[in-house]
């Protein structure tokens, strides 16, 4: 019994369109996306032998856990990225649309980025993000077009959701400042400060400085805007820029580790290896 056939069995409902989705290039990544519409149930899904990633588009407030015990609550827009052999146990309060895209058994390039990251965690990780609910709203939207649905543009849309995904994961912190903010310009000077001098000796102290701030109202502020300390922005912006010369670069990994101002290679070798779930080497390897 295939994954998605034994979902629909324990959800008791058939879904409005199902389809596979084949995306272009040297390693196609094929996704077999579901769109559901569901109303006022409890249901219990089993561990699946594939990652999946299930996207609400509109409609109540979902649930999932154990009840007092939630693990998430997603309201449109936002998604899940669910581990293979994790049940899951949703509460639907109210009318829910939401599409499930199922990943290959045999995963490559971003698809087994997504699933090594979703295995280190055990639990299904939320996500909140304008683009990805777009991208998957629309792929939906074409699936119900049929024959006359543009695979070319299906194709083309696949790669850039799951990059998306796996982007908004690995980068959390790394989101921009509000300019609405009371305390913008300050913290835009710091945040400026941060990377065009990534090589640099990033500390709090420097930061607070730049910002023209005592270090603890720094810590604070930058906390209250940013949603995280600075020194764990620091680590995440340094981390993104690492991925970006590794993907499109042929630098050794040891100037890269010296360029994002990491202490050594085995330093940022561990920071990577914790928050991508495989090695600076590795990650070149799969994206190349």
């Amino acid at each position: 019994m295939q994954a998605w056939q034994k979902v629909r069995k324990e959800l008791g409902i058939n879904p409005l369109v199902d389809a596979m989705v084949t995306s272009e290039g040297a390693e196609a990544t094929v996704l077999y996306v579901e769109q559901y519409l569901i109303q006022d149930i409890e249901r219990s899904v089993s561990g699946l032998p594939r990652t999946t990633l299930v996207t609400q588009f509109g409609g109540a407030r979902v649930r999932e856990g154990e009840s007092g015990v939630w693990r998430s609550s997603n309201l449109p827009s936002q998604s899940l990225l669910i581990p293979a052999n994790c049940s899951t146990h949703w509460h639907y309060s109210g009318t829910v649309d939401f599409a499930v895209f199922y990943f290959p058994d045999r995963p490559t390039g971003v698809t087994e980025r997504l699933q090594l990251l979703a295995a280190k965690s055990e639990a299904p990780m939320s996500l909140s993000d304008a683009l990805v609910s777009a991208l998957a709203r629309q792929l939906v939207a074409e699936l119900h077009k049929g024959t006359a649905g543009d695979e070319h543009f299906m194709a083309t849309l696949v790669p850039v959701m799951l990059d998306q995904v796996y982007r908004v994961l690995t980068t959390p912190e790394t989101a921009g400042l509000n300019p609405r903010h009371a305390h913008f310009s300050r913290l835009q000077s710091a945040l400026s400060h941060i990377h065009s001098h990534l090589g640099d000796n990033l500390t709090v102290p420097l930061l607070a400085q730049r910002a023209g701030v005592s270090v603890a109202q720094f810590r604070r502020l930058f906390l209250e805007a940013m949603g995280t300390p600075p020194h764990r922005y620091v680590v995440a912006t340094r981390l993104e820029q690492a991925r970006k010369l590794l993907a499109t670069t042929s630098l050794p990994i040891v100037q890269i580790a010296e360029a994002c101002g990491f202490s050594s290679q085995s330093h940022f070798t561990n920071c990577f290896k914790r928050v991508h779930a495989s090695t600076p080497g590795d990650y070149r390897q799969q994206v190349k």
